[in-house]
């Protein structure tokens, strides 16, 4: 579902304007409500400051998509916060509290450092997050609390689509990683002579895993760097490869186990079943209320009020 944070845009008081309102440019009117210019402006400084931390410029024709998407996008949100208000729904002081010390204990001493690096206050984030709360509490409400999905829909869904629930085939493994050949030659004739594989690795191999006796766990395929990863899943269980080159040095691994793909049986997907199915009912159904949002609402765009103004 589209998410509700790509919605929110930064809406901000214009400074020195008088009474907050006068001499202030219109660029559309949404349900009586106004977005003006320099708000607009706002929001594209703060795209192009994200954008040009990846050294990307504009041209004009995508600086024109980019005007629109935003302008779009601020159109959307003042419908949504409309229809938010019509419900009487609001986020209180309290839950947008817990809300924020939530997301600065993930992101902890850099949080403000983030912030900064994308040119934003943290009043105006601050103030963003309230609307983008607000917003996924209209859609809860106002969408996903009326769809449903039923067993039969998730066994009809597993039965025709079997490949959701396969899990790909797997092995265990362990691995001796040295930097140059004659140590790996070294600890591969001590395994011909019949020492223990977890023994050897512990002892000489430089990898992370030698504490664990080079043990690498379950493996994937496309996990291991090539050719390590056509030998693990071509080796015999309780084989070991010969000496073995990549970018990371000259590897030895043995495989402990060999785990086939299998697919679940339904009661163990089921869950995973009826989650996919209701994302996608989330999904088809936000966008058909959303239209049907934009379809009642009386949207004013001011021909090229914005398209001349921005540098």
């Amino acid at each position: 579902m589209l998410c509700a944070a790509l919605l929110a845009v930064v809406i901000l008081p214009c400074p020195g304007c008088k009474n907050g309102t006068l001499d202030r440019q219109l660029v559309a009117t949404v349900n009586g409500e106004q977005i003006y210019l320099d708000e607009f402006e706002r929001e594209l400084k703060v795209r192009k400051a994200r954008l040009a931390a990846d050294s990307f410029t504009f041209s004009p024709e995508q600086l024109a998509v980019v005007e629109s998407e935003i302008l779009e996008a601020m159109i959307t949100e003042k419908i949504i916060l409309h229809r938010a208000g019509q419900l009487n729904l609001t986020v209180s002081s309290t839950e947008l509290e817990r809300k924020i010390i939530d997301i600065r204990g993930d992101y902890g001493t850099s949080f403000f450092d983030l912030l900064a690096g994308q040119n934003v206050s943290y009043e105006d984030w601050r103030e963003n997050l309230r609307k983008e709360m607000l917003i996924d509490k209209v859609v809860e409400t106002d969408v996903n609390a009326s769809i449903r999905v039923s067993e039969d829909e998730a066994e009809d869904y597993f039965n025709d689509h079997r490949d959701f629930c396969k899990n790909e085939a797997r092995v265990r493994a362990s691995q001796i990683v040295l930097r140059d050949m004659d140590q790996a030659q070294d600890a591969s004739d001590r395994l011909e002579r019949g020492e223990d594989f977890a023994k050897v690795a512990a002892e000489v191999s430089i990898g992370p895993e030698a504490a664990l006796g080079g043990d690498l766990g379950f493996i994937g395929r496309e996990t291991m760097p090539e050719p390590l990863d056509a030998i693990l899943f071509s080796l015999p269980e309780g084989k070991i490869s010969p000496v073995t080159q990549t970018a990371y040095g000259y590897h030895i691994v043995k495989v402990t186990r060999i785990q086939p793909a299998r697919t679940k049986p339904f009661a163990k997907c089921k869950q995973d079943i009826m989650a996919e199915i209701r994302a996608r009912k989330e999904d088809a159904a936000f966008n058909a209320w959303l239209d049907a949002l934009k379809l009642k609402a009386e949207v004013k765009r001011e021909a090229n009020a914005y398209g001349k103004k921005t540098p």
